[in-house]
């Protein structure tokens, strides 16, 4: 009776050993599927993320050269600097004087789905008075004040912005003076418009272009205020802000 007992312990020892190393095996086998599922997945992830960089890449690529029109100038300014990128105010007086760009924004097919263009604060004589950027549809109403026209989308240096020649937004902080660089972009595809302040972009989340802006002439513009300020544009797509975050 013993002798039988002892026979079929170890039995039991052996197929519960022969269980463990099936167990074992199959967690083994689990384990190795669950790891070549993660390295397949985590390459999948890289070559999205690869192919995503290079389609910000190329849009960033394809920017239009830009500088301010002399010739489409307030005479109360001038252009100067060898790319034409410096707008100075040489008019001894106060008053909110423009220029424009002198193409207008191009998006879509061999261009970006992104247009983005930055001003620096060069000089800035009367904190007072504000002055400020954007983009608009060219009218002959535009070359003074142009934040009340229709059609435009402008970012002053008191922190406001102006959407359509309403005021829909203002925060002391995102006011700009000397040494700031801002900017103004407008994505395509979701045909919202954003702010940039010194590399930043603001928290201005729900201001949307026109429908028709892809189809109507659009520019980048700049108002000045007072005698001697200074501002340089930069339309090359180096710029403070990393478009590669949208």
């Amino acid at each position: 009776m013993q002798n039988v007992q002892r026979i079929l312990l170890e039995k039991i020892s052996e197929l519960e050993k022969q269980q463990k190393e099936q167990q074992s095996k199959t967690n083994s086998d689990q384990l190795s599927k669950m790891q070549n599922d993660q390295k397949i997945l985590l390459k999948k992830i890289s070559e999205l993320e690869k192919k995503q960089k290079q389609k910000k890449r190329k849009a960033i690529l394809n920017f239009r050269q830009n500088y301010w029109e002399a010739n489409d100038c307030d005479e109360n300014l001038e252009i100067i600097g060898e790319n034409n990128h410096i707008v100075h105010y040489k008019g001894d007086y106060k008053g909110w004087r423009s220029v424009f760009a002198k193409h207008q924004i191009w998006l879509g097919n061999n261009f970006s789905d992104i247009f983005y263009y930055e001003i620096s604060i060069g000089k800035m004589n009367d904190y007072l008075i504000s002055f400020g950027f954007g983009i608009i549809q060219k009218t002959e109403e535009s070359y003074k004040s142009v934040r009340n026209n229709k059609e435009t989308y402008a970012y002053e240096s008191n922190g406001c912005v102006w959407i359509n020649g309403e005021r829909k937004g203002s925060k002391d902080e995102y006011s700009y003076c000397i040494g700031d660089t801002v900017g103004i972009g407008v994505n395509s595809i979701t045909r919202q418009i954003f702010f940039t302040k010194n590399g930043l972009r603001l928290d201005f989340s729900d201001f949307f272009i026109s429908p028709s802006f892809a189809r109507d002439h659009y520019y980048p513009f700049v108002t000045l205020a007072t005698f001697d300020d200074k501002i340089e544009a930069n339309f090359v797509p180096i710029f403070m802000f990393d478009l590669a975050t949208l």
